[in-house]
């Protein structure tokens, strides 16, 4: 495997939420050094941290690997290589450890999961140049603060606005997209490049132009351990409050036949939850990577959708898509392929509306989300 320099050099691999370019390189000595993540050529990163009094230290890649334990020299390095991985592309989370401390690295990108900012690499992978900063006209990324009713409190959500909206006049439909758990609404942006998937789709004729709006999904009314995960207060969130806020200050169509929503992961559970509930509201749903069952020895949380698949007639009128995908990499794959009996039970997995994907053997979860939001957003608003 070898990428091209110009395929190393997008901008794709600094544009983090802190930045647009490299961090200055570290003074060690009173000489400039390359520490931190360099990537390589043939996509392996070569890791170098300074911490001449340290005995030990190592990176904790994607939690649930082998750590990689760095090697000292008699300079105060430490030096190792993470090997490239084709079934861990896109956005990997790490740990810097340093005789056991977290340590987050001033020169290692950084971006929000597990509740805190977190160091992380952008492992490249030729088939996610969909989500690459191409050559084509840009939307607009904006913060936008709002008061939320329900949680007597100001909220902040993110928008992308598409090419050309600051100048025109056209009104455009929504799409409403969750994240994961314990990321924030600035995750689908820093760690899955929505800008950039809207911009290229939009560029190809591939997807109807539309703004699309970002949440905080972490928002909760309860902190008990079995209510934590979901409960309503996004729910409450976003039709309470965001909703009519976007709906007065932007250019948008109304109704239900334009807004969509969508997730990955938590945010799957919570497009489900949400859809489902209001198909007064929604008349598209996505889900990337994520049942409508769940393991109920570790959550009490009881989410019920028979009334939802009870009637294929009704399900093709109340909503024109109905995306799933997913990959066999996921945590909880079991539960996906549960699911598919469930939908072929009810009579909805043959409806005009309802597409299911999965993708290869090996494709990593960012990378099936990327591709999930994509694939989703082609289909919506036609």
């Amino acid at each position: 495997m070898k990428f091209s320099e110009d395929f190393l050099r997008n901008k794709m691999f600094t544009n983090h939420a802190l930045s647009f370019e490299k961090p200055d390189r570290e003074t060690v000595n009173g000489e400039c050094v390359d520490t931190g993540a360099m990537l390589q050529e043939n996509g392996d990163y070569i890791f170098r941290i300074y911490a001449p009094k340290a005995e030990d230290v190592r990176i904790l890649l994607n939690w649930n690997q082998e750590p990689l334990i760095l090697k000292k020299d008699g300079q105060g390095f430490f030096e190792g290589v993470y090997k490239y991985n084709p079934g861990l592309t896109g956005p990997v989370a790490l740990r810097v450890m340093v005789d056991g401390v977290h340590f987050l690295s001033p020169y290692i990108p950084i971006f929000w999961t597990a509740n805190r900012p977190m160091n992380y690499i952008e492992v490249p992978d030729q088939e996610m140049e969909f989500a690459m900063i191409q050559d084509v006209p840009h939307g607009a990324y904006i913060r936008e603060i709002y008061w939320a009713e329900n949680l007597n409190n100001w909220a902040r959500c993110t928008v992308y606005t598409p090419p050309g909206y600051m100048n025109g006049k056209k009104e455009y439909p929504v799409l409403y997209l969750l994240h994961g758990g314990t990321d924030n609404e600035m995750c689908w942006q820093y760690n899955a490049n929505v800008s950039e998937i809207m911009d290229n789709l939009i560029a190809a004729g591939d997807c109807e132009e539309c703004i699309v709006v970002m949440n905080n999904g972490m928002l909760r009314y309860h902190r008990d351990e079995k209510q934590d995960v979901w409960d309503l207060a996004l729910e409450d969130l976003l039709i309470g409050s965001c909703i009519p806020y976007i709906e007065k200050n932007y250019r948008v169509k109304t109704g239900k036949w334009n807004r969509a929503i969508g997730g990955l992961s938590m945010g799957s559970y919570q497009t489900n939850d949400i859809g489902f509930r209001h198909p007064e509201l929604f008349g598209y749903m996505g889900q990337f990577t994520a049942s409508i069952r769940q393991d109920t020895s570790k959550w009490a949380y009881e989410r019920n959708y028979e009334e939802a698949l009870s009637d294929p007639e009704k399900f093709l009128e109340n909503y024109k898509v109905y995306f799933r995908s997913t990959t066999p990499n996921e945590d909880h794959f079991e539960y996906y392929e549960d699911d598919d009996a469930r939908y072929k039970r009810a009579g909805v997995d043959g409806l005009p509306n309802y597409h299911r994907i999965v993708y290869p053997d090996g494709t990593s979860r960012w990378k099936s989300w990327r591709m999930g939001l994509r694939d989703y957003v082609k289909l919506l608003f036609q």
